[in-house]
């Protein structure tokens, strides 16, 4: 077995170790919670993964419009770690299944389908990329709950609307 193939072994233990491996990792929990989705916008015609800039086009008078046959939903998330004083960026999209996250400006972690492709771990930027994830877990745990109220509150509308249906057809 040749030397990058054992290191790629040993650095995808200590990332599976370490909880950073697959959609469920810390950098996903972190990008889900924390970050924003990408959103992939287009139709058959066209197909764009970014939101253009309406003001930029040489044709200013005219209203971006949305057809019937385009679409918009999210293949991603993005979190952009400035606004919380860390310069850390993950990227995850959902259609390739890859990861990747970048502490300042430098590739640390790239996951694609599952299989690790590169992993620097670092007490810098691991340190920090903790203290989100707590902060995300946090955040789960608290729309969770909300969640969990909204799903109780459902399945009483449904119940009351299964029981007046009963009550008008069968006089129950």
């Amino acid at each position: 077995m040749n030397r990058e193939k054992q290191i790629q072994e040993a650095r995808t233990i200590e990332a599976m170790r370490k909880g950073y491996m697959g959609l469920e990792g810390k950098f996903c929990v972190v990008a889900k919670y924390l970050g924003k989705p990408i959103i992939h916008h287009g139709s058959q015609l066209v197909d764009q993964n970014y939101l253009f800039d309406p003001f930029e086009e040489e044709d200013s008078e005219e209203i971006p419009t949305i057809e019937e046959s385009e679409s918009s939903f999210e293949i991603g998330t993005f979190f952009d770690g400035l606004n919380k004083g860390v310069n850390l960026n993950i990227y995850i999209n959902l259609e390739m299944r890859e990861i990747k996250c970048y502490f300042e400006d430098k590739l640390v972690y790239k996951e694609t389908n599952g299989e690790l492709e590169g992993f620097h771990p670092s007490e810098l930027w691991e340190e920090k990329l903790e203290k989100l994830y707590a902060t995300a877990k946090k955040i789960e745990k608290e729309r969770r709950q909300i969640e969990k109220k909204e799903l109780i509150k459902l399945a009483e509308k449904k119940k009351k609307s299964i029981l007046e249906y009963l009550k008008e057809k069968w006089g129950i």
